[in-house]
């Protein structure tokens, strides 16, 4: 099956509805000890979850909580269901029934309760978070009250306040500071605890199973504690820590473009919140989902040879790492912003393109379908995408973007533009009041920007005669489940350094990554996903340094055809021809954007136009692009 072909299936089974398959229905089995009800923190007051590097700085009593109550509760017996274990398994493996939820008639041999190419991907994984948060606050509040009188109070004060932190992956770390936190790769930690001052080994930087027999897939079987670029299968591996730090360095100003195109281009809920919905036009050929797979791949790390990648590469085992909860935290972060921005394109309907323990392939899944495994009460009921539409209201908590400004969509694009516009200045965790709300500065808040780009006159070389700047994107189509595991794309600049795929993630001509997260035994699935690498500031900056003489489509589109280079690395760390690759195509878009007139503005984007000759021809070049272009119009 072609491209054209697998999106034109794939349009036609969205547009039908399908019943729920007879007997699919999941079944709630007998349990002595009662269900887990998800609430979230509890109480009447919503905290802001604050970003991890944030707390350690301005909150070091609520940092100190947060490593104590994370050892504690990773040290619990894996039996229990609200365990460390407990919770990371509802994600895959091990295939086992959560909460009394019991796996679907035609739902054998999958990996978990997750929900991925589903429209349920943002709303089930919100759901999991607070589940994650309610029981780790536990432990917070139980060792704040252990502390001696003299600290109680305080540490007690702080327990209460507290909300579990994100990573924002996509912002510019503090300065000096590597992207990927040391709060995270440090093997060690030392804080003021109940009994004074404590050194112990870090439990963000790893977990360790007391039994990993039921992660099901080797090398996890026999792996004792979680992984991010192991060294090799062995029981005594190690996490090469530096090439994780080294990999995020390199691709995180990909991110942040991505996450800025995902805010000014896609406004539908469907095509925003996952990598099955396809493109929904040829500016947002991206998700939330999609973007975040790069993340999984680039934590865990490719695997090379006969040496598997890391724990966050595969979505099976991903939520064992403690790097999955940060991460997750701020997907959740970005869909709430999301949703400021567009307040009326909440929730959308899908057909199962696969199963998952509880959800048949076929079936149709919408806003009101039930998130298993997570209980909202104990009658029995579920929480659905429409009950958690108020992230506030529901789980009492928020982020600093809100808790720091009046949460209005004004404010909230302030806070994009600074953190993740071509023209922001704000570090992660930057979002304190007085330094974010700019809605009255207008095109002062282009003051810190190079001169080339302050003034959109007709002689700007990055901007067209109407003032509007040249932008151009490389979309991406690719077959997730292929290659029968997680594979990465690599866009370049030119040749890579080196034609060794293990050098692709740290390579100086890399544009951007791709991570296609997957699992084995899924190679029947015809899924394409969409996912984009915005190659706008990579060509700025070669216009810049004199490589190119203006962003006119005349010189960028000849330059692209002669340089630009994509390679797709394996689920086994080999270099794969494009070409062979089934479903898989690279095509090159050019539009314009206007320049906000303020800081509280997003970009405008015009017509998004194929670059018919720029991949034409070459392998997993787009040959049928203007037949996609025209599709896309219709």
């Amino acid at each position: 099956m072609n491209f054209l072909t697998a999106v034109s299936t794939f349009a036609l089974a969205c547009s039908s509805v399908l019943a729920h398959p007879s007997g699919d229905i999941p079944t709630l089995e007998e349990r002595q000890n009662g269900i887990v009800v998800t609430s979230g923190a509890g109480g009447s007051t919503v905290y802001p979850r604050l970003e991890v590097r944030q707390m350690k700085d301005t909150r070091p009593n609520q940092y100190a909580l947060l490593v104590l109550a994370m050892q504690r509760w990773q040290s619990q017996s894996q039996s229990s269901q609200t365990s460390y274990f407990g919770i990371s398994s509802i994600h895959g493996v091990p295939r086992q029934n959560y909460n009394g939820v019991g796996q679907c008639q035609s739902c054998g041999g999958t990996d978990g309760y997750c929900c991925h190419d589903s429209v349920h991907f943002p709303a089930w994984h919100r759901v999991y978070v607070a589940l994650f948060e309610q029981e780790f606050l536990k432990l917070v509040k139980t060792i704040a009250n252990e502390y001696p009188d003299s600290q109680k109070s305080t540490m007690v004060a702080a327990a209460n306040q507290m909300r579990w932190p994100y990573w924002d992956w996509a912002a510019k770390p503090p300065a000096g500071r590597p992207h990927l936190p040391k709060i995270v790769t440090d093997y060690e930690v030392t804080v003021n605890g109940p009994k004074g001052t404590t050194t112990f080994r870090n439990p963000l930087f790893r977990y360790d199973f007391t039994d990993s027999s039921g992660m099901y897939y080797s090398p996890f079987t026999t792996w004792k504690r979680t992984y991010r670029y192991p060294s090799t299968n062995g029981v005594n591996a190690d996490s090469q820590t530096q090439s994780a730090t080294n990999a995020f360095n390199n691709v995180r100003q990909s991110l942040t473009d991505q996450i800025y195109q995902l805010f000014t281009n896609c406004h539908d809920y469907l095509h925003f919140s996952n990598d099955d919905a396809g493109s929904s036009s040829a500016g947002c050929s991206l998700s939330l989902e999609s973007i975040h797979n790069t993340i999984h791949s680039t934590a865990g790390g490719t695997g090379q040879g006969s040496v598997s990648a890391g724990h966050m590469f595969y979505l099976p085992t991903a939520a064992f790492d403690p790097l999955f909860w940060l991460h997750h935290c701020n997907v959740d972060r970005l869909f709430a912003m999301w949703q400021t921005l567009n307040p009326d394109k909440y929730g959308a309907q899908q057909v199962a393109p696969h199963s998952t323990w509880t959800i048949a392939q076929g079936s149709t899944q919408g806003p009101s379908s039930p998130l298993t495994p997570f209980y909202k009460n104990t009658n029995g009921q579920f929480w659905t995408t429409n009950d958690v539409r108020d992230w506030a209201n529901t789980f009492k908590y928020t982020y600093p973007e809100y808790s720091n400004s009046d949460g209005s969509k004004a404010s909230i694009t302030n806070y994009i533009n600074g953190l993740y516009g071509p023209n922001g200045n704000k570090v992660a965790g930057s979002s304190k009041r007085e330094a974010a709300l700019l809605d009255n500065l207008n095109l002062d808040v282009l003051k810190d920007v190079p001169d080339a780009l302050a003034d959109a006159l007709p002689s700007n070389p990055l901007a067209a005669a109407n003032g509007t700047l040249f932008q151009y994107f490389a979309n991406v189509q690719s077959p997730r489940y292929a290659l029968g595991g997680s594979y990465q794309i690599f866009v370049f600049n030119g040749l890579p350094t080196s034609e060794d795929p293990m050098t692709w993630i740290f390579d100086k001509n890399l544009i951007g990554p791709i991570g296609v997260v997957a699992q084995e035994g899924m190679e029947d699935s015809k899924l394409i996903t969409s996912n984009q690498i915005v190659l706008t500031r990579a060509l700025q900056g070669l216009v810049d340094g004199g490589a190119l003489s203006a962003m006119t489509e005349a010189i960028v589109a000849p330059f692209l055809t002669k340089n630009l280079q994509w390679r797709i690395l394996g689920p086994k760390g080999n270099s794969i021809d494009p070409g062979t690759v089934e479903g898989f195509v690279v095509s090159i878009f050019a539009s314009t954007a206007s320049q906000p007139s303020s800081a509280s503005v997003l970009p405008e984007f015009s017509e998004f136009i194929p670059l018919l000759d720029v991949t034409k021809g070459q392998s997993g070049g787009a040959n049928q692009t203007l037949t996609q272009y025209i599709s896309d119009l219709l």
